[in-house]
């Protein structure tokens, strides 16, 4: 068998060129974010771990306190008098406004959070 060469004529070379060249640089941007993606993915890891000590940590200390409190003869929640229903309304709002107040400190905390993960990418 004998080597032989062949030649194929393109009609627009220039734009063949460049296409080509525009399609490799797409091809490593995308190889980037990959690897931006991947280091993400191993940085979430680490923090779900450390997160998992922590509560572990939590449970231990939690565990060590109750250890140290003083034993009650109450073993379940303290029964209340009963409550008139003047008294019902307004221990509810109370309840209420309680509730509103934890929502407002979790959004608050959450939009914290948020601009920690902002200010990381």
């Amino acid at each position: 068998m004998t080597k032989e060469n062949f030649f194929v004529g393109l009609k627009n070379p220039v734009a063949i060129r460049r296409l080509l060249l525009n399609s490799s640089k797409d091809i490593l941007d995308s190889l980037k974010d990959y690897d931006q993606f991947e280091e993400l993915k191993a940085e979430k890891a680490k923090y779900i771990v450390e997160l998992k000590h922590v509560i572990d940590e939590i449970i231990v200390l939690n565990k060590k306190l109750k250890g140290h409190l003083p034993k009650t003869p109450l073993s379940g929640p303290a029964k209340r008098p009963s409550i008139k229903k003047g008294h019902k309304k307004a221990h509810s709002k109370k309840r209420k406004s309680s509730v509103a107040s934890k929502v407002d400190i979790l959004e608050s905390e959450l939009s914290k959070v948020e601009e920690r993960l902002k200010s990381l990418e």
